[in-house]
């Protein structure tokens, strides 16, 4: 069996498709089939004047018709699309909904940024030591998603509009950041012993550049590290000798100042990279679906 999951980002669209190496378990192991991400950047136009331009509307059509093909090709069973913070502030984004489903067949969800941390949560938390006590960590184009994680469950949690395509249109309020770090002083700087997870793109780029292997922790002190290296080069550096896509390379260390401010409030230095999001979220989420009716 194939699954499939398309995650309608701020700043990238992508196309995941998977396996399940076991049939017999709720939390199987996963093999990759085939995945494509496309820079889109829906947020320059979302953050900037409230809509999707026509421009970018082309764009994500042909994105996602492409999608569809390949989820014909390789004969997917289930699939499901969600997009998330810059079409939940898009103003014509139920316009836009309608469009790509009369064009592509594919019905896209539009999730609140608390289901949006739910679904990437439950592809990782049966992963996470037990007896340990996190704050997940999510950062977006559009929004950072934070959750209080104990005994492999999520407590409390809450989604900020602060994200690294917003923050490159100058389009985060300032208040924004004070209301995340009110929710932090409330409810996480009590908690002892914490540790972060990261998830996101530019964090597990973090990861990746830093050497951290699945399962392992990242420093806090390397994250800041790296995100001051990266600062200190331009583009072109950043693309050429660190080998990251020009649309990653614009914001990775906007994204890196986020997580370090933070990890930095709550005295977490140790940062799990568990190399999973949105796509491995929709995924592991039809599964247990699936597997559960199969059960009844």
């Amino acid at each position: 069996m194939k699954f499939g999951a398309i995650d309608i980002g701020s700043n990238g669209v992508r196309l995941l498709i998977s396996r399940p190496l076991q049939e017999d378990t709720l939390k199987p192991e996963w093999k990759k089939v085939e995945f494509t991400r496309l820079p889109i950047r829906l947020g320059d136009d979302v953050f900037s004047t409230k809509e999707i331009g026509k421009k970018k509307l082309d764009l994500l059509t042909k994105a996602v018709k492409a999608f569809s093909l390949l989820l014909d090709i390789y004969n997917v069973d289930f699939y499901r699309a969600c997009a998330t913070s810059a079409m939940r502030d898009a103003k014509n984004s139920d316009k836009i909904v309608k469009l790509i489903k009369k064009e592509t067949g594919i019905s896209i969800d539009i999730i609140t940024g608390n289901a949006e941390s739910k679904l990437i949560m439950n592809a990782f938390l049966h992963l996470l030591p037990k007896t340990e006590t996190f704050l997940h960590v999510d950062v977006g184009g559009g929004s950072t998603e934070l959750t209080l994680i104990q005994e492999n469950k999520a407590l409390v949690g809450k989604s900020f509009n602060i994200g690294t395509v917003r923050a490159r249109e100058n389009k985060i309020k300032p208040e924004e950041y004070d209301k995340m770090h009110a929710w932090i002083k409330e409810h996480v700087t009590w908690v002892p012993k914490l540790k972060g997870v990261g998830t996101g793109g530019n964090i597990h780029k973090f990861g990746e550049l830093a050497g951290v292997t699945q399962g392992n922790y990242m420093k806090l002190q390397k994250l800041v590290e790296l995100t001051e290296d990266i600062e200190a080069i331009d583009l072109h550096e950043r693309v050429y000798h660190l080998k990251l896509n020009p649309d990653r390379a614009e914001v990775i260390d906007v994204a890196g100042r986020i997580y370090m401010d933070i990890f930095e409030r709550t005295n977490i230095t140790d940062i799990l990279t568990p190399y999973h999001g949105l796509k491995d979220g929709i995924i592991q989420d039809l599964w247990e679906r699936f597997y559960t009716k199969q059960k009844d």
